[in-house]
């Protein structure tokens, strides 16, 4: 589609939204002002009200009035109105709210009205204006409006037609002037620039004109310089060439010279590292060495104390043991008393049950004696009295002494086991300090020992000393002369690698040369 008839179809678009949005607009304006002026007209015609209901239709007016009592048409110019009721909607707002009222869709015999309320003192006045009458005026205005408003639109797309054409015109200029710039026909003359120009196109078609003219001058000068630029890179490249093939003959002689040199250096350090490796074994050996005799040193002052100690533990199990079988004796002393104890309970309570008896027997006589042995039968209950106390009392005793028994049985039984788990720690105890004993000979043997090899590492580090002196010196001289000639090849690469450096640089200007000359044939001047 082209750009002409894009700007018409847009414009013409544009211009239908607007108008419908104005015709509906304006419509809705009408119709609103249509209903305020109606309600002012129904309220002039209430408020006029003289009695007569047909007072408004005898001066030609297309107005009803209608008067109701309560809610009931008593009088109308409305033909059959007279008897109806109003509606739920007019009763609540009017009779029973007291308001005033107007609707534009009032159903009366089933014709819709404009209505007007207005409360009075039995009932409510109506003035109506028929629905039909101002349909029939707002179709009128409505054709009339679409009428104007499809007048305008169709002058508004004629000039949008004139105008879309005349920028169309313009934007497929620039368009071809485009088309020849990018197909390189930089020869091809451009139609001249409009002066003291505001328009947008007509501003960029100036410029494509410059843009034009300057992309001419520019490619004219690139390609000149390309072509000057490719003939330069052509003799650097046979130069460089030259070059590299003898820095690359020196570089290996330097290099053959640098191996040797570094090969001896590494053999002569090989050998000072293998040296000094061994002296720091032998000096760890003299640290391990004297370690060692610290330790064992040490393990035979804990020998002695460990010994010292166990002799502390054999004399304290001991003790233990003579205290467990005192406490055992005890403890046995402590069950024949409870014994005793018991015996002794066991007696007094045969004696309370005795003294019960006695005391049931005394109450029995006395009930014989009647009247004369109220007395003694007082003391026969007391003595009856007592001898319960003394049983309960017995008994409780006997329980507290069975507890005591078992208890002290229970102590017998852990007394006999702990005795047994003494005599089995005396027994440990003593095969401990035996080992201990063996533990201390043997550490005085290895003290013995490394105080020897001590005195054999100090001969050893003497001739180490001398040796690492000899190779050290060795190694400095190697590593000099290997320095030396790998800084001598080091600077033969460096300079072989800028050599190499400039050469790729040679080679990327010429591929941006051809590029370029390349690039600058697509425009032809």
């Amino acid at each position: 589609m082209k750009i002409k008839t894009k700007l018409v179809l847009m414009e013409m678009l544009s211009l239908l939204i607007l108008a419908i949005v104005l015709v509906v607009a304006s419509l809705q304006i009408t119709i609103n002002e249509m209903g305020k002026r109606i309600e002012e007209t129904l309220t002039v015609a209430v408020e006029g009200f003289n009695g007569d209901v047909n007072y408004l239709r005898d001066d030609g007016s297309d107005i009803d009035i209608t008067v109701f009592e309560g809610d009931t048409r008593s009088e109308s110019s409305i033909e059959n109105a007279v008897g109806t009721k109003a509606s739920d909607v007019v009763i609540e707002k009017v009779l029973e709210g007291g308001k005033e009222f107007f609707d534009t869709n009032i159903s009366v015999n089933d014709e819709a009205y404009y209505g007007y309320y207005k409360p009075i003192e039995n009932g409510m006045l109506f003035a109506g204006k028929p629905k039909r009458d101002v349909d029939e005026f707002l179709k009128t205005i409505v054709s009339e409006v679409l009428l104007i408003a499809a007048i305008i639109y169709v002058i508004c797309v004629v000039i949008a037609v004139f105008v879309s054409n005349s920028i169309a015109k313009r934007i497929k200029r620039a368009s071809e002037q485009i088309v020849v710039l990018a197909s390189g026909e930089l020869g091809q003359e451009l139609a001249k620039p409009v002066k003291n120009v505001k328009d947008e196109v007509d501003v960029m078609n100036n410029a494509i004109f410059d843009l034009h003219r300057e992309l001419k001058d520019i490619i004219t000068v690139i390609s000149d310089e390309a072509k000057q630029l490719n003939s330069s890179n052509t003799e650097f490249q046979d130069r460089f060439t030259n070059i590299t093939e003898n820095v690359r003959n020196v570089n290996s002689a330097m290099e053959e010279i640098a191996t040797g040199s570094t090969t001896q250096a590494s053999e002569t350090t090989s050998a000072g590292e293998q040296v000094a490796d061994m002296a720091d074994v032998i000096e760890q050996n003299s640290k391990n060495v004297d370690t060692l005799e610290e330790t064992v040193k040490h393990m035979s002052e804990l020998s002695d104390n460990a010994d010292s100690i166990l002799n502390d533990l054999v004399t304290i199990n001991q003790k233990t043991l003579d205290n467990i079988e005192v406490v055992s004796e005890q403890t046995n002393a402590t069950n024949s008393s409870a014994e005793k104890i018991r015996e002794a309970v066991q007696m007094i309570q045969d004696i309370a049950q005795q003294t019960n008896l006695l005391s049931l027997n005394a109450s029995i006589e006395a009930a014989r004696a009647g009247e004369a042995g109220k007395g003694f039968a007082v003391v026969a209950e007391e003595i009856r009295t007592l001898s319960e106390n003394s049983a309960d009392s017995a008994s409780e005793i006997e329980a507290i002494v069975q507890e005591l028994l078992e208890n002290s049985n229970k102590s017998v039984r852990k007394m006999d086991e702990v005795n047994g788990d003494a005599q089995i720690q005396l027994e440990k105890l003593t095969h401990t300090k035996d080992a201990f004993e063996s533990l201390k000979s043997e550490v005085n043997a290895v003290s013995e020992a490394s105080h020897g090899i001590y005195e054999q590492i100090v001969r050893l580090e003497e001739q180490k000393n001398t040796i690492n002196g000899a190779v050290e010196q060795l190694a400095a001289i190697s590593e000099e002369n290997a320095a030396s000639t790998q800084e001598t090849s080091a600077s033969m690469q460096l300079l072989f690698g800028a050599i190499n450096d400039c050469k790729k640089e040679t080679e990327v200007l010429s591929d941006l040369s051809k590029n370029l000359t390349e690039k600058t044939e697509h425009f032809r001047l």
